[in-house]
């Protein structure tokens, strides 16, 4: 039987949308075997969301992961990490390297949450009714249109200084389960994928394995069986990542995702 990764570098706690105590997701780590955590809650904006930590917490942060590394080394490697969005433009990326990287983080996970072009941008994987008031407002009921937009975009998290994973890389189908919006095996679809496969392959940088796909309901993880063939076939390195959001989550879907990735013929690999 395959044997599942000992590694998860994108968990949450209650510093941001997720639930419990860092110590609480160390600790769950360690009983499932894992020999590294990184510690990733969503990294602040400048501007107010449900799930990303405030900046007033983040130093805070910073420090429980650092006192947390020195007490649990020699049992578990603790990574202090933050999942980091892109949104075009100067503000956020200012931001950015003003309030969040000078605090020394280990590494970040890159992901686009947030589509369109308001400000406040919104983000489309946190309701349908949000999703579908983006698809809308934004993209007059064209699929093709948002979807083609969040992959182009994609490629934007390769230019934050410190992201060494892609996350969750086709979230755009967060509410496509039975295929509602798109098939996936469109021709246009295709291509967009392969644009910021072909972007990812050229910087080095990891894309993950995220179980929380199957979790919500999509029968698959994020990226798709076959999009992650395609990785495979760049030469793309992946890493196997679980998404918690609750401590006893930390290696959700491992074992699965082990089995789906000795079918592809992929060695998972670590930072």
């Amino acid at each position: 039987m395959s044997q599942p990764s000992t590694t998860s570098y994108h968990t949450h706690s209650r510093y941001c949308d997720g639930h419990g105590e860092i110590a609480e997701v160390i600790e769950e780590a360690i009983a499932a075997g894992l020999d590294t955590v990184g510690i990733s809650s969503h990294a602040p904006l400048p501007f107010s969301t449900e799930w990303n930590m405030p900046l007033e917490r983040l130093a805070g942060y910073v420090a429980e992961v650092r006192r947390l590394q020195e007490r649990y080394a020699g049992r578990i490697q603790v990574l202090l990490g933050s999942e980091i969005d892109y949104i075009p433009g100067d503000e956020v990326a200012e931001f950015q390297r003003r309030q969040v990287h000078p605090l020394g983080f280990d590494y970040y996970v890159g992901s686009v949450h947030f589509l369109g072009d308001g400000w406040p941008p919104r983000a489309f994987d946190g309701t349908e009714a949000e999703f579908r008031a983006i698809l809308h407002a934004d993209y007059g009921d064209d699929i093709g249109a948002m979807v083609t937009d969040y992959y182009r975009r994609l490629p934007g998290v390769l230019t934050i200084s410190g992201v060494r994973v892609v996350g969750h890389l086709d979230v755009i189908k967060r509410w496509n389960a039975g295929q509602q919006y798109f098939r996936g095996d469109e021709p246009w679809y295709r291509d967009a994928v392969e644009g910021a496969l072909r972007a990812i392959a050229a910087s080095g940088h990891i894309v993950e394995l995220n179980t929380a796909g199957w979790r919500k309901g999509l029968g698959e993880p994020y990226p798709s069986p076959t999009i992650l063939a395609r990785c495979q076939a760049l030469g793309i390195p992946i890493t196997v990542d679980s998404d918690s959001h609750t401590p006893q989550e930390v290696a959700a879907g491992f074992q699965q995702a082990a089995e789906l990735l000795a079918d592809l013929g992929i060695e998972p690999v670590r930072l």
